[in-house]
This record gives structure tokens, C-alpha cells and sequence, in this order.
């Protein structure tokens, strides 16, 4: 979580449920953090249908929704959507899992009870890449509100 707080383009940090590692950042993300302490090169980090039904609700509320998968001191696995919708199913009426293993001085391998992952994901990817894509949505966004007004501007001259 220090990571997160710390980072430039934070905000604020809320509970939006009492399930234990579900947090909403700012305004419109929203990640279930889980913790594996057992040092190895593999974690397997387990959802409760209630976790998975959370999930499923964020995926409706909120612009972002994240994994954070803490692989003891090794690492962070960060995944958005896309990275864990081909993992495990949120609807499913079992647990599902996320598998994370971390070869030798490799990045991070990604499987869960749905498929793989096709490419690695590297250490560094948290938190930057739960902060760097809604920075740059908010980027674009705001450059199409600017043509859109020099567009408008122009065309009155």
C-alpha cells in the first residue's frame, strides 16, 4: 500500500466493503490486494466466490479494477482486467486461482483456473501501470475536449 500512497498521481484511499485487501483508489479504481508470505518461485493465490462476486460488482462500477497479487518480499503481480479476465472467471459458483511463479531472475509467469497469460509480466509494472493508464486515458480525454473546442472556435471565425 505504500507504494500506491506514495506514488505522484495518488489521490485518496478508501474501504469500499469490509473484505479484507479490497480498496478503491481516487475516484474511479478499485483493487483486491492478496498477500502470500511463503517464500518459493511459485504463489498460488486463491478467490472465494464472495471475492469473485465482488470482483464482478467493481467491474461495474468502477472505470479500473486491479489485482495486486504480493508474492511475499519477491514481488507484485499487477493485473488489470484484460491481464486477469483470461485468468478466472468471476462468475464462476467455485474458487478460482491465479497462479505466479518467478523463475530465477526472470519475470513473473502468469496462470490461473481459465488460461494463461501470453506475454511475462515484468517487477516493475507496480504500481506505475495502475496510475500510468489512467493518466494517460485522462490525457487523451482531455486533448479531444481541446480539439473539440479549437474545432468549435475556429469554425465561428
Amino acid at each position: 500500500m505504500t507504494k500506491i500512497t506514495e506514488h505522484k498521481a495518488f489521490k485518496a484511499l478508501n474501504k469500499p466493503d469490509s473484505l479484507y485487501g479490497h480498496y478503491q483508489v481516487s475516484h474511479d479504481t478499485r483493487i483486491f490486494v492478496k498477500y502470500l508470505m511463503k517464500p518459493t518461485f511459485s504463489w498460488s493465490f486463491q478467490f472465494n466466490v464472495n471475492e469473485l462476486q465482488a470482483i464482478g460488482t467493481d467491474l461495474n462500477k468502477a472505470e479500473n479494477v486491479y489485482l495486486c497479487l504480493v508474492c511475499g518480499e519477491e514481488t507484485i503481480c499487477e493485473l488489470d482486467y484484460e491481464d486477469f479476465s483470461g485468468l478466472i472467471d468471476v462468475n464462476a459458483i467455485e474458487r478460482q486461482k491465479i497462479v505466479v511463479e518467478v523463475p530465477a531472475g526472470g519475470s513473473m509467469h502468469i496462470k490461473g483456473s481459465t488460461g494463461s497469460l501470453p506475454n511475462v509480466v515484468h517487477h516493475n509494472s507496480f504500481p506505475e501501470k495502475l496510475f500510468e493508464e489512467r493518466m494517460i486515458v485522462q490525457w487523451f480525454l482531455g486533448a479531444i475536449h481541446f480539439l473539440n473546442n479549437s474545432t468549435e472556435s475556429s469554425a465561428k471565425c
